[in-house]
């Protein structure tokens, strides 16, 4: 028997998420964290080193290096947002914005699925952080970041697909 959504009861809202308890068939109770969609961008400059940024993250209370990345807004679209997200974290503007894959981040309590984007062809216009992001560009070969960082999975995911999209491109 497949499980049927009963209903959704709200418990409580944040600023960027909603907290839910889902009722499925039989009674079962779930907790839903709902975010919405997501992108990340994969910022590729001409000799291929990737514009990563060093951002200090409240969840965790500290400093870690990861891809530009955000929440697409309400009746924007995901190549819109990727498109702001690049220019307020990094400064740069991408001549080319290319989508390589979307995914759901965490499908076991959150409903956030995110957009996967490349950007090639970069030329900086200075960076517009949002207020309360506190942030600074890093600049790092992709096995740089692979080897010493390795601490926000869905850079580490939008990175392995950008390599693996270049591998199976020149095969």
């Amino acid at each position: 028997m497949e499980p049927r959504v009963e209903r959704d009861e709200f418990i409580c809202a944040g600023r960027r998420v909603k907290l839910y308890r889902r009722i499925l068939s039989g009674g079962i109770v779930k907790d839903l964290v709902s975010f919405g969609k997501a992108v990340v961008v994969v910022p590729v400059l001409d000799d291929k080193r990737i514009v990563f940024v060093r951002q200090w993250r409240a969840p965790i209370a500290r400093w870690i290096v990861e891809l530009p990345a955000g929440k697409v807004e309400e009746g924007e679209k995901p190549v819109d947002a990727a498109a702001r997200e690049l220019r307020e974290e990094t400064g740069y503007r991408a001549g080319k914005l290319k989508e390589i894959a979307s995914a759901y981040v965490a499908p076991g309590y959150s409903d956030e699925h995110m957009h996967i984007f490349v950007a090639e062809d970069l030329v900086f216009e200075g960076q517009r952080p949002e207020k309360g992001e506190y942030l600074m560009t890093v600049i790092l070969r992709p096995e740089e970041y692979l080897s010493e960082f390795r601490e926000d999975m869905k850079s580490i995911a939008a990175l392995l697909l950008y390599l693996w999209n270049n591998k199976a491109a020149s095969i």
